[in-house]
């Protein structure tokens, strides 16, 4: 990740099981968190993001914060605190914040091994569109090997399809694999053209990904 300085390090990850749907988001939820990001000229952004490390390190989408000078991160429990970027990529649309929070709000995910994944594996997005925090909606992957265009106009290959509902705000939220409750992508966009809102089409980039820019 450009501006990073060293690895981020050791966590301890939630024990993967084949849990439901709910039992999921009772351990999930309290690692999500809702970003919002301001500029110069006022402008505000709203995005999403989830606990990389117990070092305090978030993971989001870059546009979610391209230009701020200004983001705060909402945790599960009403808590907001203030953030600064540590490392962009905008050639895959990921970034790496920072905040200083207490041990007890930092819960990271397990990441998984996304060149794993199978269509048709069923799949649960989790973040805050349109501003409503601690939503979880569910759903399949419904294709591999997309191609999605990052803000710079580089292409993120291998891009997962989904058909859980992503909406504005859901960006920079975690994809998890119900199966193994780990993370296997970030939910980033719909289909170019269409209106901001679900179509039954939504992209995700696989965390694969992200664990390469986040080194």
């Amino acid at each position: 990740v450009v501006g990073r300085q060293g690895r981020f390090g050791a966590f301890q990850p939630i024990a993967a099981s084949d849990l439901s749907a709910g039992a999921i988001y009772a351990h999930a939820s309290k690692a999500v968190v809702e970003i919002a990001a301001s500029g110069d000229t006022q402008t505000r952004a709203q995005g999403s993001g989830f606990v990389y490390d117990r070092q305090g390190h978030i993971v989001t989408n870059q546009h979610v914060v391209a230009g701020a000078t200004s983001i705060s991160v909402s945790f599960w429990n009403g808590v907001e605190l203030q953030a600064a970027v540590v490392g962009t990529d905008p050639s895959t649309d990921i970034a790496v914040l920072r905040v200083n929070a207490p041990a007890g709000l930092l819960t990271p995910l397990r990441l998984a091994d996304s060149s794993a994944l199978e269509v048709g594996d069923p799949v649960l997005a989790m973040g805050s569109p349109f501003g409503l925090e601690g939503t979880i909606t569910s759903g399949i992957v419904s294709a591999l090997h997309r191609e999605m265009t990052a803000p710079n106009n580089f292409t993120i290959t291998d891009t997962i399809q989904t058909d859980a509902a992503i909406n504005h705000g859901n960006s920079g939220g975690p994809l998890i694999d119900v199966a193994t409750n780990t993370v296997i992508g970030i939910n980033d966009q719909i289909p170019a053209g269409t209106v901001d809102a679900n179509v039954g089409i939504g992209f995700a980039s696989p965390i694969n990904v992200a664990k390469a820019s986040a080194q």
